[in-house]
C-alpha cells in the first residue's frame, strides 16, 4: 500500500525501505488477524482448500492450450501474480529464519547454557556483517567498502575455503572406508575414485606428464582419464540419480498439493 500509492518513483531508498516494512507489518498483521478469527475447526479445511486451489491453478495453466499469438492463456496472468506472491512468502521465511536464530542463540546467552560463547560469537558476527553490508550499500565510501571486503573476503571466504579444505581429508578417509577392496565392484570403484581425485590436482598431471599430449596415448594421462570418468560414466549415473530425484519430487509435490504429507500443516497424516 505504502510503496504503491504513497511513495513516488525517485524517492530516497530509506523511504522505500520504510514503505516495504510498513506494508509487511500491516498486511502481515491483517492476514494473521483474519486467520485468528477463523474458528479452529475450520482452519485445517481452509488451508487444505487454499493449497489445492493454488496447485490446481498451476496445473491447469500448464496444460491448457495457450493463444499462439501471446503464448498465454486465461490463467497465465494469475499464475504470474501467484509467482510474485510466492517471492513475498519467501521473504517472510527469511525473516522467520532470522528471528528463530536470534531467539535460539539469545536463549543460550541469557541462560548461560553450555557453549553460550559460540552463540555470542554468532551475534557479533551477525551484526558486524549486517552493519557492514548496510553501511556499504546505503553510504558507499572507501572505508565502508574496505570494511565489507575485510569481513567477507578476509574472514568469511577464508573460513569457507578452510572448511572445504578440511572436508577434503574426510572425503579421502570416507572413500577408503567405502571402497575398501572386498569385491571386484569395490575395486573398480576404488580405482575410479583414485583416478578422479589424483587427476583433479596438479600432481596427477605431473605423474603422467611423460605421456604424449596427442595421439592415442594421451587418453592414458590421469587428467584425461579423470575427465572421461566424470563426463561419461559418472554423468550417466548422475542423470539416473537426478531422474529418480525428480520422480520423488513429483510424488512429494502431489502429496503436498493434496495435503497428505505428514507434518506439512498438521500433526498426523491424513
Amino acid at each position: 500500500m505504502f510503496t504503491r500509492f504513497l511513495i513516488k518513483p525517485g524517492a530516497p531508498q530509506w523511504l522505500w525501505v520504510l514503505g516495504v516494512l510498513g506494508d509487511f507489518l500491516i498486511f502481515g498483521g491483517i492476514l494473521f488477524g483474519l486467520l485468528q478469527l477463523v474458528p479452529v475447526r475450520f482452519r485445517r479445511p481452509l488451508i487444505v482448500a487454499l493449497t489445492f486451489i493454488a496447485g490446481l491453478i498451476y496445473s491447469v495453466e500448464f496444460f491448457y492450450p495457450a493463444d499462439p499469438k501471446t503464448q498465454m492463456n486465461f490463467l497465465t496472468p494469475l499464475r504470474i501474480k501467484l509467482g510474485e506472491a510466492t517471492k513475498v512468502v519467501y521473504a517472510f521465511a527469511l525473516g522467520l529464519g532470522t528471528f528463530n536464530l536470534i531467539r535460539f542463540h539469545g536463549g543460550n546467552v541469557i541462560r548461560n547454557r553450555a557453549g553460550w560463547f559460540y552463540s555470542l560469537i554468532f551475534f557479533i558476527s551477525f551484526f558486524a556483517m549486517a552493519g557492514a553490508g548496510f553501511w556499504s550499500y546505503y553510504c558507499p565510501s572507501k572505508a565502508a567498502e574496505n570494511t565489507y571486503n575485510m569481513l567477507f573476503e578476509g574472514i568469511v571466504a577464508s573460513l569457507g575455503a578452510t572448511m572445504f579444505s578440511t572436508i577434503g581429508f574426510y572425503i579421502v578417509s570416507a572413500a577408503y572406508r567405502a571402497f575398501r577392496i572386498r569385491s571386484a565392484e569395490a575395486t573398480l570403484m576404488l580405482l575410479a575414485a583414485f583416478i578422479v581425485m589424483v587427476g583433479q590436482v596438479p600432481v596427477g598431471a605431473y605423474i603422467t606428464s611423460g605421456l604424449p599430449e596427442v595421439g592415442p596415448l594421451r587418453n592414458l594421462r590421469l587428467e584425461n582419464l579423470s575427465y572421461w570418468i566424470l563426463s561419461q560414466p559418472n554423468m550417466a549415473a548422475q542423470r539416473g540419480i537426478w531422474f529418480g530425484i525428480e520422480v520423488g519430487a513429483l510424488a512429494m509435490a502431489l502429496r503436498q498439493w493434496l495435503s497428505l504429507e505428514r507434518g506439512s500443516f498438521f500433526e498426523r497424516e491424513l
